[in-house]
Protein backbone atom coordinates (compact mmCIF):
# COMPACT_ATOMS: atom_id res chain seq x y z
CA UNK A 1 0.00 0.00 0.00
CA UNK A 2 1.61 3.46 -0.96
CA UNK A 3 1.67 6.00 1.60
CA UNK A 4 1.10 9.61 0.56
CA UNK A 5 2.87 12.72 2.31
CA UNK A 6 1.22 15.70 1.51
CA UNK A 7 2.98 18.90 2.44
CA UNK A 8 0.84 22.52 2.22
CA UNK A 9 1.23 25.80 3.85
CA UNK A 10 -1.91 28.22 4.22
CA UNK A 11 -5.51 28.39 4.63
CA UNK A 12 -6.14 28.03 0.83
CA UNK A 13 -3.63 25.39 0.13
CA UNK A 14 -4.88 23.58 2.87
CA UNK A 15 -8.61 23.56 1.45
CA UNK A 16 -7.51 22.03 -2.24
CA UNK A 17 -5.38 19.71 -0.59
CA UNK A 18 -8.67 18.45 1.36
CA UNK A 19 -10.39 18.37 -2.06
CA UNK A 20 -7.37 16.22 -3.93
CA UNK A 21 -7.40 14.07 -1.19
CA UNK A 22 -10.71 13.44 -1.43
CA UNK A 23 -11.03 12.53 -4.25
CA UNK A 24 -7.82 10.12 -3.91
CA UNK A 25 -9.73 8.17 -1.04
CA UNK A 26 -13.12 7.77 -3.69
CA UNK A 27 -10.69 6.36 -6.79
CA UNK A 28 -7.94 5.15 -5.36
CA UNK A 29 -8.89 3.28 -1.41
CA UNK A 30 -5.82 1.25 -1.52
CA UNK A 31 -3.45 4.90 -1.20
CA UNK A 32 -2.88 5.85 2.43
CA UNK A 33 -2.59 9.49 2.83
CA UNK A 34 -1.67 11.83 5.70
CA UNK A 35 -1.23 15.75 5.54
CA UNK A 36 1.53 18.15 6.83
CA UNK A 37 0.71 21.56 7.27
CA UNK A 38 2.98 24.20 7.59
CA UNK A 39 0.92 27.11 7.99
CA UNK A 40 -1.78 26.83 10.63
CA UNK A 41 -3.16 24.19 12.48
CA UNK A 42 -4.89 22.00 9.64
CA UNK A 43 -8.67 22.07 10.67
CA UNK A 44 -10.18 22.07 7.34
CA UNK A 45 -7.91 18.70 6.88
CA UNK A 46 -9.08 17.18 9.73
CA UNK A 47 -12.74 18.33 9.26
CA UNK A 48 -12.33 16.40 6.09
CA UNK A 49 -11.18 13.13 7.84
CA UNK A 50 -7.35 13.52 6.89
CA UNK A 51 -4.76 12.39 9.03
CA UNK A 52 -3.06 15.34 10.19
CA UNK A 53 0.46 15.00 11.28
CA UNK A 54 3.91 17.10 12.30
CA UNK A 55 4.67 19.84 14.58
CA UNK A 56 2.19 23.10 13.76
CA UNK A 57 0.82 26.28 15.54
CA UNK A 58 -1.50 29.00 14.42
CA UNK A 59 1.24 31.81 13.87
CA UNK A 60 0.37 35.89 14.26
CA UNK A 61 0.46 36.00 10.53
CA UNK A 62 -1.96 32.90 9.45
CA UNK A 63 0.37 32.59 6.91
CA UNK A 64 1.26 35.81 5.39
CA UNK A 65 4.39 36.36 7.08
CA UNK A 66 6.43 37.60 4.87
CA UNK A 67 3.95 40.57 3.63
CA UNK A 68 5.34 43.42 5.93
CA UNK A 69 8.82 43.57 8.59
CA UNK A 70 6.18 43.95 11.40
CA UNK A 71 4.43 40.43 10.62
CA UNK A 72 7.28 38.57 10.19
CA UNK A 73 8.89 40.69 13.57
CA UNK A 74 5.48 39.23 15.37
CA UNK A 75 5.94 35.71 14.08
CA UNK A 76 9.94 35.49 14.73
CA UNK A 77 8.66 36.43 18.49
CA UNK A 78 5.95 33.99 18.43
CA UNK A 79 8.22 31.55 17.85
CA UNK A 80 8.26 31.01 14.01
CA UNK A 81 11.81 29.81 13.86
CA UNK A 82 11.65 27.24 16.48
CA UNK A 83 8.45 25.54 14.49
CA UNK A 84 10.37 25.97 11.34
CA UNK A 85 13.32 24.15 12.93
CA UNK A 86 10.79 21.25 14.10
CA UNK A 87 8.94 21.04 10.80
CA UNK A 88 12.57 20.48 9.08
CA UNK A 89 13.78 17.79 11.36
CA UNK A 90 9.84 15.92 11.12
CA UNK A 91 10.34 16.02 7.72
CA UNK A 92 13.63 14.84 7.52
CA UNK A 93 12.40 11.66 9.49
CA UNK A 94 9.71 10.90 7.13
CA UNK A 95 10.12 8.02 4.91
CA UNK A 96 6.71 8.37 2.47
CA UNK A 97 6.50 6.52 -0.68
CA UNK A 98 5.86 9.74 -2.48
CA UNK A 99 5.39 13.52 -1.41
CA UNK A 100 2.57 15.83 -3.17
CA UNK A 101 3.21 19.59 -2.56
CA UNK A 102 0.47 21.78 -2.37
CA UNK A 103 2.06 25.27 -2.10
CA UNK A 104 4.63 28.06 -2.93
CA UNK A 105 8.43 27.79 -2.89
CA UNK A 106 8.47 27.49 0.69
CA UNK A 107 6.57 24.69 1.09
CA UNK A 108 8.78 22.83 -1.89
CA UNK A 109 12.15 24.11 -0.06
CA UNK A 110 10.87 21.82 3.17
CA UNK A 111 9.34 18.90 1.35
CA UNK A 112 12.43 18.60 -0.63
CA UNK A 113 14.01 17.36 3.17
CA UNK A 114 11.74 14.15 2.13
CA UNK A 115 13.72 11.48 0.50
CA UNK A 116 10.92 10.25 -1.78
CA UNK A 117 9.74 11.47 -5.37
CA UNK A 118 7.80 14.55 -5.50
CA UNK A 119 5.03 16.16 -7.22
CA UNK A 120 3.99 19.87 -6.80
CA UNK A 121 0.39 21.82 -7.14
CA UNK A 122 1.74 24.99 -7.29
CA UNK A 123 -1.42 27.25 -6.50
CA UNK A 124 0.02 30.99 -5.64
CA UNK A 125 2.37 31.61 -8.63
CA UNK A 126 0.54 32.87 -12.27
CA UNK A 127 1.85 33.82 -15.43
CA UNK A 128 -0.32 36.40 -15.18
CA UNK A 129 1.08 37.82 -12.63
CA UNK A 130 4.18 39.18 -14.53
CA UNK A 131 5.03 43.19 -14.70
CA UNK A 132 4.93 43.71 -10.72
CA UNK A 133 7.54 46.00 -9.13
CA UNK A 134 10.57 45.31 -7.32
CA UNK A 135 9.67 43.57 -3.93
CA UNK A 136 12.01 42.48 -1.22
CA UNK A 137 9.83 40.48 1.32
CA UNK A 138 7.66 39.58 -1.55
CA UNK A 139 10.41 38.25 -4.15
CA UNK A 140 8.71 34.87 -4.06
CA UNK A 141 5.64 36.17 -4.58
CA UNK A 142 4.97 37.98 -7.84
CA UNK A 143 7.04 35.63 -9.94
CA UNK A 144 8.79 32.16 -10.30
CA UNK A 145 12.42 32.66 -9.03
CA UNK A 146 15.45 30.86 -9.78
CA UNK A 147 15.70 29.08 -6.58
CA UNK A 148 12.27 27.98 -6.93
CA UNK A 149 13.12 26.65 -10.59
CA UNK A 150 15.57 24.93 -9.74
CA UNK A 151 13.08 22.99 -7.36
CA UNK A 152 10.58 22.55 -9.66
CA UNK A 153 13.01 20.56 -12.22
CA UNK A 154 13.75 18.49 -9.83
CA UNK A 155 10.45 17.60 -9.23
CA UNK A 156 8.67 14.38 -11.37
CA UNK A 157 6.05 16.85 -11.92
CA UNK A 158 4.51 20.28 -11.19
CA UNK A 159 0.84 21.04 -12.10
CA UNK A 160 0.47 24.81 -12.66
CA UNK A 161 -2.80 27.14 -11.78
CA UNK A 162 -3.47 27.80 -15.38
CA UNK A 163 -3.08 26.68 -19.03
CA UNK A 164 -0.18 30.55 -19.57
CA UNK A 165 1.72 29.32 -16.43
CA UNK A 166 2.01 25.42 -17.49
CA UNK A 167 3.63 27.24 -20.81
CA UNK A 168 6.04 29.28 -19.28
CA UNK A 169 7.22 26.40 -16.82
CA UNK A 170 7.71 24.38 -19.54
CA UNK A 171 10.03 26.45 -21.64
CA UNK A 172 11.89 26.94 -18.28
CA UNK A 173 12.59 23.08 -18.50
CA UNK A 174 10.31 22.26 -15.35
CA UNK A 175 8.02 18.95 -16.51
CA UNK A 176 4.54 21.28 -16.03
CA UNK A 177 1.00 20.51 -16.64
CA UNK A 178 -2.63 22.23 -16.52
CA UNK A 179 -5.33 20.00 -15.16
CA UNK A 180 -7.05 22.62 -14.04
CA UNK A 181 -7.54 24.89 -10.69
CA UNK A 182 -9.00 23.30 -8.00
CA UNK A 183 -9.89 26.84 -6.21
CA UNK A 184 -12.87 25.98 -8.19
CA UNK A 185 -14.07 22.70 -6.80
CA UNK A 186 -16.53 22.32 -3.83
CA UNK A 187 -18.11 26.20 -5.09
CA UNK A 188 -21.71 24.17 -5.85
CA UNK A 189 -24.51 24.97 -3.24
CA UNK A 190 -27.98 26.68 -3.15
CA UNK A 191 -27.86 29.99 -2.48
CA UNK A 192 -28.32 31.28 0.73
CA UNK A 193 -31.47 33.84 -0.01
CA UNK A 194 -33.09 33.46 -2.85
CA UNK A 195 -34.74 36.21 -5.34
CA UNK A 196 -38.29 35.56 -3.19
CA UNK A 197 -36.19 35.90 0.19
CA UNK A 198 -35.49 39.23 -0.15
CA UNK A 199 -36.00 42.07 -3.44
CA UNK A 200 -32.73 43.73 -3.08
CA UNK A 201 -29.12 43.37 -4.89
CA UNK A 202 -27.09 40.57 -2.84
CA UNK A 203 -23.41 41.43 -1.88
CA UNK A 204 -20.59 38.82 -0.48
CA UNK A 205 -18.64 40.42 1.93
CA UNK A 206 -15.13 38.89 2.30
CA UNK A 207 -13.09 40.43 4.61
CA UNK A 208 -10.43 37.23 4.84
CA UNK A 209 -9.24 35.16 7.72
CA UNK A 210 -6.51 37.17 9.00
CA UNK A 211 -5.86 40.09 11.31
CA UNK A 212 -7.41 42.58 8.76
CA UNK A 213 -10.61 40.91 9.11
CA UNK A 214 -12.37 42.95 11.58
CA UNK A 215 -11.30 46.33 10.04
CA UNK A 216 -12.40 45.69 6.62
CA UNK A 217 -15.80 44.41 7.45
CA UNK A 218 -16.59 47.63 9.40
CA UNK A 219 -15.75 49.47 6.18
CA UNK A 220 -17.87 47.21 4.37
CA UNK A 221 -20.42 48.08 6.43
CA UNK A 222 -19.87 51.92 6.39
CA UNK A 223 -20.24 51.37 2.60
CA UNK A 224 -23.34 49.41 2.31
CA UNK A 225 -24.85 52.43 4.79
CA UNK A 226 -24.31 54.28 1.22
CA UNK A 227 -25.31 51.57 -0.94
CA UNK A 228 -28.98 50.98 0.38
CA UNK A 229 -30.86 48.93 -0.27
CA UNK A 230 -28.69 45.90 -0.40
CA UNK A 231 -28.06 42.86 1.65
CA UNK A 232 -24.68 42.21 2.90
CA UNK A 233 -23.52 38.38 3.45
CA UNK A 234 -20.67 38.29 5.58
CA UNK A 235 -18.52 35.01 4.83
CA UNK A 236 -17.34 35.23 8.40
CA UNK A 237 -14.79 32.74 9.96
CA UNK A 238 -13.64 34.12 13.45
CA UNK A 239 -15.33 32.79 16.51
CA UNK A 240 -17.03 36.32 17.78
CA UNK A 241 -19.01 38.53 15.29
CA UNK A 242 -18.55 42.19 16.28
CA UNK A 243 -20.94 43.71 18.66
CA UNK A 244 -23.49 45.56 16.87
CA UNK A 245 -23.08 49.24 16.16
CA UNK A 246 -25.40 52.11 16.98
CA UNK A 247 -27.94 52.89 14.83
CA UNK A 248 -28.12 49.61 13.18
CA UNK A 249 -31.08 47.07 15.11
CA UNK A 250 -31.37 43.10 15.29
CA UNK A 251 -33.27 41.17 13.00
CA UNK A 252 -34.56 37.98 12.49
CA UNK A 253 -33.36 36.50 9.42
CA UNK A 254 -35.14 33.11 9.48
CA UNK A 255 -32.24 31.86 7.09
CA UNK A 256 -30.16 28.51 8.13
CA UNK A 257 -26.62 29.66 8.67
CA UNK A 258 -27.02 33.12 9.81
CA UNK A 259 -25.26 34.10 12.90
CA UNK A 260 -26.71 37.56 12.80
CA UNK A 261 -28.51 39.69 11.37
CA UNK A 262 -28.46 43.27 11.22
CA UNK A 263 -30.54 46.56 9.71
CA UNK A 264 -30.27 49.51 8.98
CA UNK A 265 -33.23 51.63 6.90
CA UNK A 266 -32.73 49.79 3.62
CA UNK A 267 -29.33 48.39 4.30
CA UNK A 268 -28.87 44.70 5.76
CA UNK A 269 -25.86 43.17 7.41
CA UNK A 270 -26.06 39.09 7.51
CA UNK A 271 -23.18 37.58 9.61
CA UNK A 272 -22.63 33.63 8.71
CA UNK A 273 -20.21 30.98 9.05
CA UNK A 274 -19.29 27.63 7.21
CA UNK A 275 -21.78 29.19 4.68
CA UNK A 276 -19.30 30.81 2.18
CA UNK A 277 -20.30 28.54 -1.09
CA UNK A 278 -24.04 29.54 -0.91
CA UNK A 279 -23.22 32.96 0.35
CA UNK A 280 -21.38 33.40 -3.09
CA UNK A 281 -24.09 31.34 -4.71
CA UNK A 282 -26.36 34.36 -3.81
CA UNK A 283 -24.38 36.97 -4.55
CA UNK A 284 -24.42 39.54 -7.30
CA UNK A 285 -21.08 40.93 -6.40
CA UNK A 286 -18.54 40.92 -3.90
CA UNK A 287 -16.73 43.17 -1.85
CA UNK A 288 -13.27 41.61 -0.70
CA UNK A 289 -9.82 41.75 0.96
CA UNK A 290 -9.10 38.06 0.56
CA UNK A 291 -6.85 35.94 -1.08
CA UNK A 292 -8.20 32.50 -2.80
CA UNK A 293 -11.60 33.83 -1.77
CA UNK A 294 -11.92 36.93 -4.11
CA UNK A 295 -9.89 34.20 -6.76
CA UNK A 296 -13.00 31.68 -6.22
CA UNK A 297 -15.50 34.12 -6.89
CA UNK A 298 -14.11 36.01 -9.77
CA UNK A 299 -14.16 32.17 -10.82
CA UNK A 300 -17.83 32.35 -10.22
CA UNK A 301 -18.22 35.35 -12.79
CA UNK A 302 -18.77 37.71 -9.69
CA UNK A 303 -16.89 41.56 -9.92
CA UNK A 304 -15.16 42.00 -6.77
CA UNK A 305 -14.21 45.38 -5.39
CA UNK A 306 -11.31 45.39 -3.56
CA UNK A 307 -9.22 47.71 -1.15
CA UNK A 308 -5.90 47.65 0.80
CA UNK A 309 -6.19 46.93 4.48
CA UNK A 310 -2.50 46.46 5.85
CA UNK A 311 -0.69 44.30 6.30
CA UNK A 312 -2.37 41.30 5.48
CA UNK A 313 -3.88 42.39 2.29
CA UNK A 314 -1.99 45.73 1.62
CA UNK A 315 -1.34 47.52 -1.58
CA UNK A 316 1.70 45.30 -2.93
CA UNK A 317 -0.86 42.42 -2.45
CA UNK A 318 -3.52 43.43 -4.14
CA UNK A 319 -1.81 45.05 -7.28
CA UNK A 320 -0.53 41.43 -7.35
CA UNK A 321 -3.79 40.10 -7.52
CA UNK A 322 -5.36 42.70 -9.63
CA UNK A 323 -2.68 41.87 -12.49
CA UNK A 324 -4.35 38.33 -11.92
CA UNK A 325 -8.10 38.96 -11.87
CA UNK A 326 -7.43 42.05 -14.69
CA UNK A 327 -11.06 44.00 -14.62
CA UNK A 328 -13.06 41.77 -12.21
CA UNK A 329 -11.20 43.39 -9.46
CA UNK A 330 -12.42 46.86 -8.73
CA UNK A 331 -9.86 48.70 -6.95
CA UNK A 332 -10.08 51.76 -5.05
CA UNK A 333 -9.19 53.43 -1.65
CA UNK A 334 -10.20 52.18 2.23
CA UNK A 335 -12.98 54.71 1.92
CA UNK A 336 -16.60 54.03 2.94
CA UNK A 337 -17.64 56.70 -0.14
CA UNK A 338 -14.97 55.33 -2.44
CA UNK A 339 -16.24 51.62 -2.02
CA UNK A 340 -19.79 52.74 -2.13
CA UNK A 341 -18.76 53.93 -5.92
CA UNK A 342 -17.16 51.27 -6.96
CA UNK A 343 -20.02 48.77 -5.71
CA UNK A 344 -22.52 50.47 -7.52
CA UNK A 345 -20.06 50.19 -10.54
CA UNK A 346 -20.25 46.17 -9.72
CA UNK A 347 -23.31 46.17 -9.85
CA UNK A 348 -25.19 47.86 -12.76
CA UNK A 349 -22.03 48.24 -15.13
CA UNK A 350 -23.21 45.15 -17.74
CA UNK A 351 -19.36 45.55 -19.22
CA UNK A 352 -18.09 45.11 -16.05
CA UNK A 353 -20.02 42.02 -14.98
CA UNK A 354 -19.00 40.76 -18.45
CA UNK A 355 -15.44 40.97 -17.68
CA UNK A 356 -15.53 39.46 -14.54
CA UNK A 357 -17.23 36.85 -16.33
CA UNK A 358 -14.66 36.25 -19.06
CA UNK A 359 -11.54 36.45 -16.57
CA UNK A 360 -13.14 34.15 -14.61
CA UNK A 361 -13.28 31.16 -17.32
CA UNK A 362 -10.10 32.63 -18.55
CA UNK A 363 -7.67 33.01 -15.15
CA UNK A 364 -9.81 30.38 -12.77
CA UNK A 365 -11.73 27.71 -15.13
CA UNK A 366 -14.48 25.60 -13.75
CA UNK A 367 -14.49 22.47 -11.33
CA UNK A 368 -13.36 18.95 -11.67
CA UNK A 369 -9.86 19.83 -11.22
CA UNK A 370 -9.83 18.06 -7.60
CA UNK A 371 -10.78 14.92 -9.69
CA UNK A 372 -8.09 15.01 -12.69
CA UNK A 373 -5.26 15.52 -10.05
CA UNK A 374 -6.62 12.80 -7.76
CA UNK A 375 -6.82 10.23 -10.68
CA UNK A 376 -3.14 11.36 -11.93
CA UNK A 377 -1.86 11.18 -8.67
CA UNK A 378 -3.27 7.47 -8.67
CA UNK A 379 -2.19 6.58 -11.63
CA UNK A 380 1.25 7.64 -10.26
CA UNK A 381 1.42 5.87 -7.18
CA UNK A 382 0.43 2.99 -8.64
CA UNK A 383 1.19 1.96 -11.64
CA UNK A 384 5.16 1.49 -11.18
CA UNK A 385 6.38 5.24 -11.63
CA UNK A 386 7.84 5.80 -8.26
CA UNK A 387 10.76 3.46 -8.54
CA UNK A 388 11.51 5.13 -12.09
CA UNK A 389 11.32 8.41 -10.33
CA UNK A 390 12.62 7.31 -7.05
CA UNK A 391 15.95 6.72 -9.43
CA UNK A 392 15.86 9.08 -11.96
Amino acid sequence: MPHLLVVCNGRGEDYIAARVLERLAAIAPEVSASAFPLVGTGDQLAAAGVDVVGPRRAMPSGGFTMHSPGVLWRDLRAGLLDLTIRQAAFLRRQKPDAVFVVGDVYAQAQAALVPAPRRVLQTLVSAHHAGGGPAVLRYFMEGFRAPELWLMRRADKVYARDAATARLLTRAGVRAAHLGNPMMDGLAAPPLVAGDDVRAPVVALLPGSRGQAERSVELMRLALSLSAPVVGLVAWTADRVPSRPEGWEAEDARVPGVLAAWRQGEARLWWTRDRFASVLAAADAVIGTAGTANEQAVGLGLPVVAFPVPPFYGEPYMRNQKRLLEGALLTTEAEPERIAAMLRLALTDAGVRERARRTGVERMGGPGASRALAEDLAAWLGAGQLASAATS
